[in-house]
């Protein structure tokens, strides 16, 4: 009897084991990647392409369409939506703030297109820029994030950020789950 409790000990921590790795993954990514800031053409831009067989243009632009216009359609201070239903096109100017760690936090303003095709769409992240305030003093200034964190921050220009690499991993998770978001949206209408 006890060489059974005694194996079945061995086999649940060996289980445990494994799914530890797996369960950590699944928390999701916080923390730093290895390339945090895409390039194209000159400027940071992420994007995505993804397959969603099956679904037809009309049905994936409909699906994002409604997504944008509720969480972005709201305020025109903050957000706008323009949508073109035969093109498949949704465009989305932004702007939120961006928790970069416990302490810091700053504006990040961007671009997001969305292109809906059959069977596929593809979306970027781009015209990224900082409006930040070290010192939350409300004084914020206007940076592009090519010029903070190009090259994973390392072709950081301004002096006043001191940790671009902090930026960089920010506005790479903030793309991707804003990339899950549009998923989720495209995924809802199946």
């Amino acid at each position: 009897m006890d060489q059974i409790n005694t194996k079945m000990i061995k086999k649940t921590i060996l289980l445990l084991l494994l799914i530890c790795p797996v369960l950590a993954m699944a928390q999701g990514h916080k923390g730093s990647v290895e390339s945090c800031a895409p390039m194209k053409e000159g400027k940071v831009c992420y994007s995505d392409e993804v397959d969603v067989e099956g679904v037809k243009k009309g049905e994936l632009f409909k699906a994002i369409d409604k997504w944008a216009k509720k969480n972005y359609g709201k305020d025109v201070f903050l957000s706008s939506v323009n949508s073109n239903k035969s093109k498949g096109t949704i465009f989305i100017n932004s702007k939120v703030e961006l928790l970069l760690n416990d302490t810091d936090k700053t504006i990040v303003k961007y671009k997001m297109r969305i292109y809906c095709h059959d069977e596929k769409y593809n979306v970027e992240l781009t015209d990224i820029s900082y409006q930040y305030d070290p010192n939350n003093e409300k004084k914020y200034k206007t940076y592009p994030a090519e010029n903070v964190i190009a090259n994973n921050g390392k072709s950081n220009t301004i002096a006043l950020i001191k940790d671009p690499l902090l930026f960089c991993n920010a506005t790479f998770f903030f793309a991707e789950n804003l990339f899950a978001d549009v998923f989720s949206a495209a995924d809802n209408d199946e």
